[in-house]
């Protein structure tokens, strides 16, 4: 029999600490900081709340002195679902004497010199946030989020366009997850307005109008696509950040989205009955294949 194989999606973060303007050696000192919290050694937390469980972080190594090589592992303790019985067609309650839980593991790759991690995307799994209380509660490290790592053109491109006409966001809110908080007009009240009548998600449309001459607030949209980019993971997750651009050379509208023209990969391991032993080892090898693949756009994407 042949054998099948289960894709699970790679997702690119960047860890984004504020360091403009700083010294050679303080963006040096940083980045060591959190190469040594990544290694996820001799932590005094061993286990972060999470959902129905916990998540841990299994000791990273270190690959050619630059990346490292780990993975989180998500643990239901609670609400175990039950097995299907296929002879008498009936559910059954899994039998957990002599072990914890159900483990979910997420491999990563992370380039301490981008300060960028290539880690699994699953459900169930570790989310980002427990990446980050796990760095948080263990180690003494500056303020940092988490932002995503999209298309490098794209967002130059917003950049450097003659302006937006027209705007269209998609903002989640999900239950039992962080909120982010932010201070930012339109963000705020986005938030209040789908909170307030239950919604689950809310899609806004704004648009400059019929006159060609007149374009949206570059400076709000702007303040506004750094959030969104950094929401991910939280209560508020951006899903959706469309602009409207008018080039700067040819004067043509040009739609950009800066969170679905995101940088994603996808790895597979053999499906099996029953899993045995995580395939950790076998994940990063390929997460590091497509990681170096994309390391000169990556590279660009990188920003203090």
């Amino acid at each position: 029999m042949a054998k099948k194989y289960k894709k699970t999606k790679i997702n690119y973060y960047q860890i984004k600490v504020n360091l403009k303007n700083a010294s050679t050696q303080k963006i040096k000192d940083v980045k060591s900081k959190f190469k040594k919290a990544i290694s996820f050694k001799n932590l005094k937390v061993q286990f972060i709340d999470q959902g129905d469980g916990t998540v841990s972080a299994i000791e990273s190594r270190e690959i050619n002195i630059r990346y490292l090589g780990g993975a989180l592992v998500y643990t239901q303790e609670k609400n175990i679902p039950p097995k299907w019985n296929q002879e008498n067609k009936k559910l059954e309650a899994i039998n957990i004497n002599g072990f914890n839980g159900l483990g979910y593991d997420a491999a990563f790759f992370y380039d301490s010199e981008n300060m960028i991690i290539a880690i699994e995307s699953k459900v169930p799994g570790p989310t980002l946030e427990s990446f980050c209380n796990l760095l948080r509660q263990n180690f003494n490290l500056p303020s940092f989020e988490i932002i995503v790592v999209t298309s490098t053109n794209d967002y130059e491109k917003f950049l450097n366009s003659k302006g937006v006409r027209n705007l269209e966001i998609k903002m989640l809110s999900l239950d039992n997850v962080p909120e982010k908080k932010s201070k930012i007009k339109g963000v705020m009240e986005t938030k209040d307005l789908v909170d307030t009548i239950d919604g689950s998600y809310i899609d806004v449309k704004i648009a400059a109008g019929t006159d060609r001459n007149k374009f949206l607030n570059f400076k709000a949209i702007k303040q506004l696509a750094n959030f969104a980019i950094s929401s991910v993971g939280f209560k508020h997750e951006v899903t959706k950040f469309k602009v409207d651009i008018v080039d700067l050379d040819s004067g043509k509208i040009e739609p950009i989205d800066l969170i679905t023209n995101r940088i994603f990969d996808y790895i597979q391991v053999e499906q099996v009955t029953t899993i045995t032993k995580f395939s950790i080892k076998e994940k990063i090898t390929q997460i590091e294949g497509f990681y170096l693949k994309r390391k000169p756009k990556l590279d660009k994407a990188y920003r203090l």
